[in-house]
């Protein structure tokens, strides 16, 4: 297969059946000059059942920056750069956005050949609401951190609309990640998927506080997705601000109006003329 110089190649890989992979991504793996990946063994093992060969330089979280020098350095002189993760998408909660980023920034080229994403086959087999939906990546090991994220992120749609929010969770933290939620968003649509295109593969779907009792021993390996679906009926109503308190303490610290009604606005929702009232009143 002929490939274009100079180009870093953005290759999705199985989440976890080989079959999986497409008949491009073969291909491309078996043109590349050099492939980028988490774990070479790992990758090297994905290379070993297609028979291939392969020069690899492991490319992570702790060496992404590190490396992005050397990747361009060898894409610009016409080599042609595979891109991989241990499973699914790069860049998605994986490494390789840094790098993506800087080849877009030194005028090289990219291209994709998309694949498995974790997050989007556990949404469409979830029975939850796919649109809208936001991905917010591993979630924090800390229950205190965990618990604030949540609370931050777990809002339905800005028009009201139900809306799922997306994360990966280690099965290990499972009980605990299901014990937050209760407390956060109990009456919340929750679905773990886990073992996604496995032999086990398999969903857990209640109200999230009823999560925590539906697991077993077994769902506690490995890693999962958790979808949860907030609507207007499950999230708590939001507490604004008194305004005018805002609009008062400002003007005591002699603030500047036009900062200061911005940054009012944000925190009550009001607009700028609403606030500009409150101020001449004050």
């Amino acid at each position: 297969m002929a490939l274009e110089p100079a180009t870093l190649y953005v290759i999705a890989t199985p989440i976890g059946n080989l079959a999986d992979l497409s008949p491009r991504a073969a291909e491309v793996l078996g043109a590349v000059d050099l492939l980028l990946c988490e774990d070479t063994r790992h990758t090297g093992h994905l290379l070993a059942t297609l028979g291939l060969k392969k020069e690899m330089w492991s490319l992570h979280a702790h060496n992404e920056l590190a490396k992005i020098a050397g990747v361009i350095a060898r894409l610009q002189s016409g080599a042609t750069v595979g891109l991989v993760s241990d499973a699914g998408t790069p860049a998605l909660s994986d490494p390789g956005q840094l790098l993506v980023d800087a080849a877009h920034d030194a005028g090289l080229q990219v291209r994709t050949l998309p694949g498995p994403f974790a997050v989007a086959a556990a949404l469409a087999a979830s029975g939850l609401t796919p649109i809208p939906f936001a991905f917010w990546g591993f979630l924090p090991k800390k229950t205190g951190e965990r618990k604030q994220l949540l609370e931050r992120t777990l809002l339905p749609s800005p028009d009201g609309k139900p809306m799922t929010h997306a994360f990966y969770a280690p099965g290990r933290d499972l009980q605990t990640v299901a014990q937050d939620l209760a407390d956060v968003r109990p009456l919340a649509r929750a679905v773990v998927a886990r073992e996604l295109t496995k032999m086990h593969e398999g969903y857990i779907r209640v109200l999230a506080a009823d999560l925590s009792g539906a697991l077993t021993e077994e769902m506690l390996r490995g890693e999962a997705v958790l979808l949860v679906e907030v609507s207007q009926a499950t999230a708590p109503p939001v507490e604004r601000p008194d305004a005018r308190v805002l609009v008062a303490e400002a003007k005591a610290a002699g603030l500047d109006r036009k900062f200061a009604t911005r940054d009012i606005g944000e925190k009550t929702g009001l607009s700028r003329n609403e606030i500009y009232a409150l101020w001449l009143e004050t």
